[in-house]
């Protein structure tokens, strides 16, 4: 096992209590920043859902949430720096909203904002990456691994880079714990270059906990310390102070099929040609 010199950021997490599907009270989202602490995480982003069928949460309600336990955090001396951020369910409205400051980018620094498709479908967000880029916001595509469409035509991957997208793999994913199909394109995203963060998308600490150690060791394993490093502590800590990250590939690789490499190599549904965007 290698042991991360560094110190982890995670971007990507369910730790406000009583706001959506992650934390159930205050003494839950205690037990998940100890956890995390543990582990190795010095910061972490709080992201609960936002719009889709989390419209009810708002950007005052998130920060209120953080305010609050950082004041728990600070009375317990747990050594662990939280900002405001979200889960942002893509939506029609989403640039709209943005400028309007109802929806969250990450640490709140108006840099990067965490976009969510739903689970069981890709469409493409090649717009919405150039709608975002006019506002100087850079969209970063949560867990593409985890998203059914992607898991059949892993290949859409490449698109989201090359229009400017960043993505970022769980590190559950990587590790086995939502599967093999989820792992694979894990696997392959580190291996081709496909990746920019892991995060946790904790939501507690028994079935969805951070697992950022051994996600980190696990890309070490695969393709050497210096990307665990940059996927798992470098990058996300820029996203943290709001700072440039670079996009495109994360390792030198031409563009191949990735679509080969899968298990799953059902074409994609020409459904998906056709998103919100650009219409």
């Amino acid at each position: 096992m290698v042991t991360n010199p560094l110190l982890f950021t995670d971007i990507h997490c369910h730790i406000i209590p009583c706001i959506d599907d992650g934390a159930k009270n205050i003494a839950e989202s205690i037990l998940m920043a100890n956890k995390a602490v543990l582990e190795g995480t010095k910061a972490l982003i709080a992201t609960p859902h936002q719009l889709g069928s989390n419209s009810r949460v708002t950007a005052d309600a998130i920060k209120n949430g953080v305010a609050l336990l950082r004041d728990q955090l600070n009375s317990q001396d747990i050594e662990l720096t939280i900002l405001p951020g979200a889960d942002v369910r893509i939506d029609p409205e989403l640039p709209k909203l943005l400028k309007q400051g109802k929806v969250l980018t990450l640490a709140d620094r108006d840099k990067h904002v965490l976009l969510e498709l739903p689970h069981d479908t890709y469409y493409p967000i090649d717009q919405l990456l150039k709608s975002l880029r006019k506002q100087g916001l850079v969209g970063i595509l949560s867990h593409p691994e985890r998203n059914r469409g992607i898991i059949k035509n892993p290949d859409v991957m490449w698109d989201v880079i090359e229009a400017g997208g960043l993505l970022q793999i769980t590190a559950a994913s990587l590790t086995g714990v939502f599967g093999s199909s989820c792992q694979e394109i894990a696997e392959l995203a580190v291996d081709e270059g496909l990746i920019h963060f892991i995060a946790s998308d904790a939501h507690d600490t028994k079935h969805r906990p951070f697992g950022m150690q051994e996600a980190f060791n696990t890309i070490c394993d695969m393709a050497g310390e210096k990307l665990a490093d940059l996927v798992c502590c470098e990058n996300p800590a820029r996203v943290f102070e709001g700072d440039d990250v670079k996009g495109g590939l994360v390792v030198k690789t031409a563009r191949r099929s990735t679509q080969k490499r899968a298990k799953k190599t059902n074409k994609q549904n020409k459904g998906f040609r056709f998103g919100w965007f650009g219409r």
